[in-house]
């Protein structure tokens, strides 16, 4: 630590811990607290030996495993190994974002802010401030590693050992450092917090596609992705530890990387130098859409093609769903009491419930983005000329509902294209329309809870995070827990029919779409009443 490119490095520690104290014991009690209430739910629903064995096969046809992962320890499927199928990658994505958001507060976005610049006049080394954020990001991952382990010790059921805690938490916090490894590294590349993060959020699901692709045909690319790698551990079932050897060495290469990186370029500018403008201004850019047109061009880019993607990685799988359901007579009584779908349909409305709420993500991004322009100071200077607050709030808005338009239907001919090109009679373009145009209301909702509080508590606009992790839990965890029909109710999500499965309900949709303009409506009424920056 005595060393000139380290210097200062315990106070700087210590003052992103103070700044972020609150954050990190939300973060700690809210997983931990996750991670061991989910235990004594799982143990209600795997109650028999034989709706063990037909609940372990549902998760081992192909729609499933690319979405949760292998099934292992099926034989013996107890609560358990049942919990580590089930939760392991879903809690590894979790403290992933949690590290990404991390690492990138306090390298590019305090760089981009300046405050890296004040402390760098002072008696502090060059690599002080990266090795802060490390330290911190991994005395936090330790703290929710503990917690974690505590609560689920504590709630230990069938199957569990403490051994298999302190695995499946010594695999969400590998994984999560190498995010925050991987977050670091472009923090040195890029030259605002945007891209950043933009880029960190389009590797994270990059490996989790990849992870999904290999999971189901090939199992090479899974260990390429270390989302895959990390189940490899086979927890509350072999407890293998050779996966978070691996990805801890990988870890320690990739910032080592990061290091080097941060060493050779210069405090403000980031290994790729931006493009270089036009010598003129565009008339786009005389008004405020055009600003906001040329902010969110690159992440409106960026998640369509993200998006498209993962719908293509997901609807390569319907093949093989097709002759695995047709060859276990098991789900075929399990999902055949629906006679007027098949059980290909009935998959297909779970996925795209689940992709619907992954779309909503950049719905609430661009939604937050003039909250984002306070705080960075420049929207005073945008609202300095004869420009309406209801203007400059809409500049923001119209782009949401148009990549929430544009995705669902790229999404919606993704699935039938490919879907037609691996299964015999795939489900009609019609229906994947529908399915997909259905959940636009509920996106719309959450965009008016994104405009709500942007314009009365511009300050608090991760509860609409927060409220769509609790739509993915309820919706997506509801269906394997058994979770009562009225919990799915306090989410649009859960409101809406999942086409085909469920009949198209257009008074509902219709209700829905009227939820969100009105609290689009409180949100403009707030916004034109507060002070901007308070």
């Amino acid at each position: 630590m005595n060393n000139r490119f380290f210097a200062s490095i315990r106070p700087l520690v210590s003052l992103i811990l103070r700044r972020d104290r609150l954050r990190i014991l939300i973060w700690t009690v809210s997983i931990g607290g996750f991670l061991g209430a989910l235990i004594p739910l799982l143990k209600e629903y795997f109650t028999s030996g034989a709706d063990n064995a037909v609940s372990a096969q549902m998760l081992e046809n192909p729609a499933m495993v690319a979405i949760v992962g292998p099934v292992y320890g099926a034989s013996n499927y107890h609560t358990g190994a049942a919990y580590g199928n089930m939760m392991l990658l879903f809690m590894a994505v979790t403290v992933a974002i949690m590290d990404i958001f991390m690492v990138a507060r306090h390298t590019r976005q305090d760089e981009e802010r300046g405050r890296l610049e004040m402390i760098r006049s002072l008696p502090v080394g060059r690599l002080a401030g990266l090795g802060a954020t490390f330290i911190a990001t991994l005395l936090t991952n330790l703290l929710v590693f503990l917690a974690g382990t505590g609560f689920m010790y504590f709630f230990m059921e069938d199957g569990m050992t403490l051994t298999g805690c302190l695995l499946f938490n010594a695999g969400l916090l590998v994984s999560g450092l190498f995010f925050a490894a991987t977050t670091a590294v472009l923090a040195q590349v890029f030259t605002n917090n945007r891209s950043v993060i933009s880029w960190s959020f389009a590797l994270l699901l990059f490996l989790y596609c990849l992870r999904g692709v290999g999971d189901v045909s090939n199992e090479t690319l899974s260990l390429i992705s270390p989302l895959g790698l990390v189940l490899r551990t086979k927890v509350f079932v072999d407890n293998d530890w050779w996966p978070i050897v691996i990805l801890f060495l990988i870890t320690c290469t990739v910032a080592a990387l990061a290091f080097i990186l941060a060493r050779i370029r210069d405090l403000g500018s980031g290994l790729l130098p931006e493009r270089k403008g036009h010598a003129h201004a565009s008339a786009l850019l005389c008004g405020p859409g055009g600003l906001a047109m040329r902010l969110l061009r690159t992440p409106f880019i960026i998640w369509t093609l993200v998006m498209v993607i993962l719908a293509a990685m997901y609807a390569s799988v319907f093949g093989d769903l097709e002759s695995f359901m047709d060859s276990n007579e098991m789900l075929k009584m399990v999902f055949g009491q629906n006679p007027d779908h098949s059980p290909t349909e009935q998959f297909v409305g779970l996925i795209i419930v689940i992709m619907s709420m992954i779309g909503t993500i950049p719905v609430l991004s661009f939604t937050f983005r003039p909250a984002a322009e306070e705080v960075r100071g420049r929207a005073e200077n945008v609202l300095s000329k004869a420009i309406s607050r209801t203007k400059y709030l809409t500049t923001y808005l119209v782009p949401g509902l148009l990549i929430s338009l544009l995705t669902q239907v790229l999404m919606a001919l993704t699935f039938w294209g490919i879907g037609s090109a691996v299964m015999g009679t795939p489900p009609s373009l019609e229906t994947f329309l529908i399915g997909f145009l259905s959940f636009l209301p509920a996106m719309w909702v959450f965009q008016g809870v994104g405009t709500l509080l942007v314009g009365v508590l511009p300050k608090r606009t991760s509860l609409a995070y927060l409220y769509l992790g609790f739509s993915f839990i309820v919706v997506y965890m509801g269906a394997l827990m058994n979770l009562p029909e009225w919990v799915k109710k306090f989410t649009p999500f859960g409101l809406t029919p999942q086409y085909p499965v469920d009949d198209w309900n257009f008074p509902l949709l219709l209700a829905l779409t009227g939820v969100a303009i009105l609290l689009t409506i409180i949100g403009y009424l707030g916004y034109n009443r507060r002070n901007i920056g308070g």
